[in-house]
């Protein structure tokens, strides 16, 4: 930050050291997740800012943005997201679950970020899912929201309720190729 912002010296030394201690502190904190969450893949449907600002950081997190969604964005957004993830980039402006679901197979997507109104869609594909609405009852701003955004993506994408939701059910039994027949 420039001194002449501020306008006193000494604060803007305060003040960076501030900072310096709490990026330390939030590095560490976010090592152990980094560690978990390296080359998974995301699909992440929003529009905004969010388009952007949350790809930024999945990003740091050492994650891959396979796709995002724009259908809010404005060009200047999309600029964002452009010099983020590439020129390439695939965008989505069709958030019906068919566009979604194929977007997320095409691409070998891990987990879908997404407001909650695709929270069924996910559950009914039995894939991992992360809503990123602001509805939500912890907060992903700052240094601790984003060890807070770490430790939700892990817990969702390593939950063994996936393992479980796609095997055949318990009380099935196999019966010759392509046959199920309850118990």
């Amino acid at each position: 930050m420039s001194p002449r912002l501020i306008g006193d010296p000494d604060l803007t030394a305060r003040t960076e050291v501030v900072i310096a201690r709490e990026e330390a502190k939030a590095h560490a904190a976010l090592e152990p997740w980094r560690a978990r969450l390296k080359d998974k893949r995301v699909l992440l449907y929003t529009g905004g800012v969010k388009s952007w600002s949350i790809v930024s950081a999945l990003q740091d997190l050492g994650m891959k943005v396979v796709a995002t969604g724009t259908k809010k964005s404005t060009e200047e957004d999309k600029a964002r997201i452009r010099e983020l993830m590439g020129e390439d980039t695939k965008m989505i402006d069709d958030g019906s679950p068919k566009a979604l679901l194929s977007t997320y197979h095409e691409y070998k997507a891990d987990i879908l970020i997404a407001g909650g109104r695709n929270l069924y869609t996910a559950l009914k594909a039995r894939i991992p899912f992360l809503d990123i609405n602001q509805e939500r009852e912890f907060g992903y701003a700052g240094y601790a929201g984003m060890s807070e955004l770490a430790r939700q993506l892990a817990l969702s994408m390593e939950s063994p309720v996936w393992a479980a939701v796609r095997k055949p059910a318990p009380w099935a039994k196999q019966s010759g190729p392509g046959t199920v027949l309850a118990a």
